[in-house]
């Protein structure tokens, strides 16, 4: 029976059109020189090296410094849009952007570094972000918000959303941890919000 609905199917296929079955647009990948990009997100965290007591344990402030410029995928005939600026994404499907990252605690621990962040179009101009990256810490001694200092690896998601041409709000999670790649007893969670500012 199985045999037989798939013949059907490969005999019907035949009698339609393929621009209506196996409709495909032709895709492009693009290096494009950018405007300038930062984002700011206020963070609660929570202390996974000592403790997971929850959110809550105390603040943060995290920034994301784009590169000026970016790898693009999209459909060919989109790009020669690239004058008319609508927004952070330029609706592009598919973004890879190298991106700076600092991090401060209100108990004095920081962490800046760098990282790649790729961004997919979900639909209606939402995206799902995911930041990959490698971060040096510094903490102060007992400072209880699972920094240590030494090299750490960094993880982000987020969902953003553009509300104008220079706007977008973003919200998501953030990791950092040693990853047993690192030796540091780093293990650090935050939930983060923000708005990132295109000039």
């Amino acid at each position: 029976m199985k045999s037989f609905i798939a013949y059907l199917i490969i005999f019907i296929s035949c009698f339609v059109e393929d621009s209506h079955v196996f409709a495909q647009k032709k895709g492009k990948i693009q290096l494009e020189i950018t405007r300038f990009k930062a984002g700011i997100y206020g963070a609660t965290y929570r202390d996974r090296a000592t403790n997971s007591t929850g959110f809550g344990e105390g603040l943060a402030v995290s920034s994301l410094i784009y590169f000026p410029f970016q790898w693009s995928v999209d459909v060919a005939q989109n790009f020669n849009d690239t004058i008319d600026i609508k927004d952070e994404f330029n609706q592009r499907v598919f973004l890879i952007r190298p991106t700076a990252i600092v991090n401060v605690t209100e108990k004095g621990s920081f962490s800046t570094g760098g990282a790649l962040q790729f961004s997919f179009l979900l639909g209606k101009q939402w995206y799902l972000e995911f930041l990959s990256g490698i971060v040096w810490a510094e903490s102060p001694k007992n400072s209880n918000d699972g920094m240590d200092k030494g090299f750490n690896l960094t993880q982000g998601f987020y969902l953003s959303k553009p509300l104008h041409r220079h706007f977008t709000l973003s919200f998501g999670f953030n990791h950092v941890s040693s990853a047993h790649v690192f030796n540091t007893n780093t293990n650090h969670d935050q939930l983060v919000i923000g708005v990132k500012y295109i000039l």
